[in-house]
């Protein structure tokens, strides 16, 4: 089957490479990001309110866990994170089952996710246990550290690899370069290559090295700007995160991009 193939954003969304690194949001972009966040309903049909406040309320069950957590805390996250994430049935009943020492490695993981010098270390274990892959990983990092972590998934992978970037020298380039690859022959969609060690490699670094700098670097631009986003769950506006740039993009994405 042929390579999956990026599809092209609304026009005029993009971002453009300003002086000594800085990020320009096109009005576009502004207004599809402001929108995508503040309608975020997945699964599609909860409701904005709803859907959100699940969001809110794993976020506070995850800071709790992280308290001082123990082995059991740490297997509580990740099953509450691959519930949430909607991992196949498979793959959580190996996380529901998992023993003592796999939960002791969940533990590791956990702490090294926590702190950035290890970030790196942590994705890798997450991703070496049951019923884990790069894709829960990230959102396990993505709850264990809200105000920086964000998730990555197909939907995600397709936004960023389509946003285009105007550079400074009059180039136009991608904002990420994420790999994917067909399942089987009998799929029509595509997902991230994960699954050898060299898709697995390319695509955790591209998550790492450029993914979250990106996000991070356009939530912090978003919030300069003063363009905060509506929270439908509790009727506030609030500033941007990592992660609710990647909601915004991901919800636009499944709606409206290539599945």
């Amino acid at each position: 089957m042929p390579q999956p193939k990026d599809s092209s954003l609304p026009e005029g969304v993009h971002l453009t490479q300003g002086a000594r690194g800085s990020l320009i949001i096109s009005d576009q972009l502004v207004e599809l990001l402001l929108k995508s966040r503040a309608d975020y309903d997945w699964p599609e049909g909860t409701g904005a309110d709803k859907s959100q406040q699940t969001i809110l309320d794993l976020e506070a069950e995850a800071e709790t866990l992280l308290t001082n957590p123990d082995a059991s805390a740490a297997h509580t996250l990740i099953q509450r994170v691959s519930i949430w994430g909607g991992n196949n049935k498979k793959a959580q009943k190996k996380i529901d089952q998992a023993g003592d020492g796999v939960q002791t490695a969940m533990l590791d993981a956990v702490k090294c996710l926590t702190n950035p010098a290890t970030l790196e270390a942590g994705i890798d274990k997450l991703c070496a246990l049951p019923g884990l892959r790069l894709v829960m990983a990230t959102k396990v990092y993505r709850f264990c550290c809200p105000s920086v972590g964000a998730a990555v998934d197909r939907h995600a992978s397709y936004f960023f690899n389509s946003l285009p970037v105007m550079n400074q020298d009059g180039t136009c380039s991608k904002a990420t370069a994420f790999r994917r690859e067909w399942q089987n022959g009998k799929h029509t969609t595509s997902r991230l290559a994960i699954y050898t060690i060299g898709g697995y490699e390319a695509n955790r670094g591209e998550y790492l090295g450029h993914y979250v700098p990106l996000l991070s670097s356009i939530a912090a631009a978003l919030n300069a700007m003063g363009e905060r986003y509506n929270c439908a769950a509790t009727g506030h506006s609030k500033p941007w995160r990592p992660a609710d740039v990647e909601m915004a993009a991901y919800y636009w994405w499944a709606r409206n991009g290539a599945r």
